[in-house]
């Protein structure tokens, strides 16, 4: 795909094409674990793609991890994910959640997969057509699992970067949860931040609910990278608008990104682990 984002009217041109799978990548749940009230419609032909509590790591007690190769493999296969598919990831909050889905397809070596610009607000505002049911796939997939894997970072590859001047983490929370003025969403978790890490909250990448022009982007991240930062890496609360930034930094040119799938539920949680604040 020549971009990592696609149009409302872009997807409603190409509902009939046999090769575009469309799925709702929606999070069930907020931080402190209350579900998340979002519309009851979806997308017509969608399909249910449930990283927040199916399609993850069961083995961990931090949030929505990434899953297994293997894992990964048999679930897309069942949503009749094939090698060829086009997939479009889109959530019912807008732009939020669908990102971290366009990660995991990436991470697992889909390169055909995108994101639909303002999700399910844009499409309904657009008058396109919308079903009450999911769309349960009518084959199997022949999706292959290719694990990429510098394109996700662990704590300890995290703390080996913080006096690293070639690699920069950037945090895509609000700056009052970065400088630690803000509580944390989910309990037991230190304020602040990993220490020489930046700040770009991912609504400074949106407008109207949707993603700013991409010589926007540019100026945005040009205002936050470092001249010598030849890796970003990104992290969140979770690892879900930590993609966010990966796909737009990925969308203007950066090149070896990755995501700290713990991020803060990991690493603020973790009182041997230095930590800055404002």
């Amino acid at each position: 795909m020549a971009s990592n984002i696609v149009s409302v009217n872009w997807l409603s041109e190409n509902l009939k094409n046999p090769q575009v799978v469309i799925l709702d990548a929606t999070m069930k749940k907020m931080p402190n674990g209350e579900p998340i009230a979002t519309p009851k419609l979806k997308i017509a032909g969608a399909r249910a793609f449930n990283f927040d509590t199916e399609i993850c790591d069961h083995q961990t007690m931090l949030p929505h991890m990434l899953p297994s190769g293997e894992q990964f493999e048999l679930a897309v296969r069942k949503l009749g994910i094939n090698q060829d598919s086009i997939v479009v990831c889109y959530d019912a909050m807008g732009i939020f959640s669908a990102p971290r889905a366009w990660w995991m397809f990436k991470i697992f070596g889909h390169a055909k997969v995108v994101v639909l610009d303002g999700g399910l607000p844009s499409w309904i505002a657009a008058g396109f057509s919308t079903n009450n049911d999911y769309k349960p796939a009518e084959n199997t997939g022949n999706f292959k699992s290719r694990f990429n894997r510098e394109m996700v970072v662990s704590m300890e590859q995290v703390f080996g970067l913080i006096n690293d001047e070639t690699s920069q983490v950037i945090d895509a929370r609000s700056l009052g949860r970065f400088n630690g003025t803000e509580p944390e969403p989910r309990t037991g978790l230190s304020g602040g931040h990993i220490p020489n890490s930046s700040c770009l909250p991912f609504t400074e990448l949106l407008q109207d609910g949707l993603f700013k022009s991409k010589p926007e982007l540019a100026k945005v991240f040009s205002e936050v990278v470092k001249k010598e930062s030849n890796r970003l890496v990104f992290s969140c609360g979770s690892g879900v608008t930590a993609s966010v930034l990966a796909l737009v930094a990925d969308e203007i040119g950066y090149q070896r990104l990755a995501v700290y799938d713990g991020s803060w539920s990991e690493w603020g949680a973790n009182k041997n682990l230095p930590t800055a604040s404002s």
